[in-house]
């Protein structure tokens, strides 16, 4: 199964992993990307913060086992 390309635009919703969580799958508003494109500002129930690329998935897509 292919994974779907993960849409990095504002006001996408996204899956993160935030540092703490326990390793749960969040639900996320992407707000706007850093001047590298490497990380984006996100806002999800806890408030706004910084959040690398490598960090989110698609919204829709099944959240990954750990």
């Amino acid at each position: 199964m292919m994974a779907r390309p993960l849409d990095l635009r504002r006001g996408a919703r996204v899956r993160l992993l935030r540092s703490g969580s326990g390793g749960e799958w969040e639900e996320a508003t992407l707000i706007h990307p850093s001047v590298t494109n490497e990380e984006w500002l996100v806002q999800d129930r806890v408030g706004r913060y910084w959040v690398h690329v490598n960090r989110l998935r698609p919204f829709d897509e099944p959240q990954p086992d750990h």
